[in-house]
């Protein structure tokens, strides 16, 4: 009985009859050319681009400890083992011979070619890359296991990455904060196993051949998205770093995830940044409205022009064109106080005590002889203040509508749930929030944060 042989190439025929203009292009040569761009393994560390895996470090690198008393640096990276067979030569620097034009140095991608052409000024050398006397090979990507034996075997093809790196070691002045160096140490660690791209632009993973597709990934920036009618939900993506997410619930309260962990006030999150005071918060997103005691019946509120600026932003998402624009407190301004605000002068209007409903102090009222707090920020207005006020010298009455304002009564609710008071409360409670169960201390929620 015939049989017919294990391996046996099949012919390929042609018929067409129209013949073609343009060669079949390297499909793969992208892929290849990019990974190679990022990994740059054939190149001596001082002929690498700040590009790829070499911008990584040099993007992280270097940093400090809190105490600024240690320092890491980054030196290079290498990937592989570059050696002849017998192991006698060892590194890139043996794959480099001099033009005999110009006098530059030309990398020999490709050892085993007669000719290399030198990449400055384009002259054809003759090879005279350095070979081992003993074995009489160039230096070679030393690979332990081949791509046939990484299949065969369920392995991963890849090539060990080793980084060197360099620690400084300071002397801190405490009273003058100048640092002087103690002692400098570098060395090279083993940073893991990086992959090699086979030449059909393939890896070899667990010993099963894989490619990389294409994948989306949300663009840096803040986007915003509507759950509901009225209500909308903030997310802040960053180039590199933790998400931020805003959102609200059924009772207006603005709470804030980091990193897709547990919530926490949003007014927590403000206090962190740097707004500690309820003041301080309420001022960057409330217009302040003054407020001055007249008489138990009546009183005058000192309209801002940041008044004249939300009501036009207003009318501008609304599409509208007034000439007057009724604000709070039973106000309407007319055209006289438009013209007015438009110069950037406040004006004043007389209003009754029964029309501050809805109104917060923005600031804490302090009595100025007794230094007592008689009213504390984002408390109401009460109806009876000129009563409550009357012989007392206390500070300005500064108030604002929240029912009125761009922001609405989102922030105030939210002070009035928030139990903090300061950057670093803000800062434990951000802490015990996204590690529970660790013990939180200043610096470690400071370098959580930060």
């Amino acid at each position: 009985m015939e049989t017919s042989p294990k391996t046996q190439n099949r012919i390929r025929r042609d018929f067409s009859k129209i013949t073609s203009t343009l060669a079949i292009p390297n499909l793969i040569d992208v892929q290849k050319r990019s990974y190679d761009r990022f990994l740059q393994m054939n190149l001596l560390p001082e002929e690498r681009a700040n590009h790829g895996l070499q911008a990584v470090f040099t993007s992280i690198f270097p940093f400090s400890d809190f105490r600024e008393t240690c320092s890491l640096d980054f030196v290079r990276y290498s990937i592989g083992e570059w050696q002849c067979k017998c192991s006698e030569l060892k590194g890139l620097e043996y794959l480099r011979m001099t033009c005999s034009n110009c006098g530059s140095k030309i990398m020999t991608d490709h050892p085993h070619e007669e000719t290399v052409t030198c990449q400055q000024c384009g002259f054809l050398n003759k090879n005279r890359v350095t070979k081992c006397d003993i074995c009489g090979n160039p230096v070679d990507p030393h690979l332990e296991y081949t791509i046939p034996d990484c299949q065969e075997r369920g392995m991963t093809f890849a090539v060990p990455l080793k980084v060197t790196f360099r620690l400084f070691v300071y002397d801190k002045d405490p009273e003058t904060g100048a640092r002087m160096m103690r002692d400098a140490k570098e060395e090279e660690v083993y940073f893991g196993e990086i992959p090699l791209m086979t030449d059909h632009g393939t890896f070899i993973i667990n010993g099963t051949e894989r490619v990389i597709v294409s994948q989306l990934h949300r663009s840096p920036g803040v986007f915003f998205t509507k759950d509901g009618t009225r209500t909308y939900l903030a997310k802040i993506i960053p180039y590199r770093g933790s998400w931020v997410e805003f959102e609200y619930d059924q009772k207006e309260v603005l709470s804030v995830r980091i990193d897709r962990k547990r919530k926490f006030h949003g007014t927590v999150f403000l206090r962190a940044l740097g707004l500690e005071s309820d003041e301080s918060i309420l001022r960057q997103f409330y217009a302040p409205v003054g407020l001055r005691l007249d008489s138990p019946t009546a009183c005058t509120v000192t309209v801002p022009p940041v008044v004249l600026e939300r009501e036009r932003l207003r009318d501008r998402q609304t599409r509208g064109r007034r000439e007057t624009f009724p604000v709070f407190a039973g106000i309407t301004l007319t055209k006289p106080m438009v013209s007015e605000l438009d110069k950037g002068v406040a004006v004043e209007a007389k209003v009754k005590p029964s029309d501050l409903e809805g109104a917060l102090f923005i600031a804490d009222v302090v009595d100025l002889e007794t230094g007592e707090v008689l009213f504390e920020a984002n408390d109401p207005v009460p109806d009876d203040i000129a009563d409550r006020l009357k012989g007392k010298k206390h500070t300005a009455l500064d108030i604002f509508f929240p029912d009125w304002d761009l922001c609405g009564a989102v922030l105030s609710n939210t002070l009035a749930k928030d139990s903090t008071r300061n950057a670093k409360e803000a800062l434990l409670e951000i802490y015990r929030r996204m590690r529970p169960g660790d013990p939180p201390t200043l610096d470690s929620a400071r370098s959580l944060f930060y």
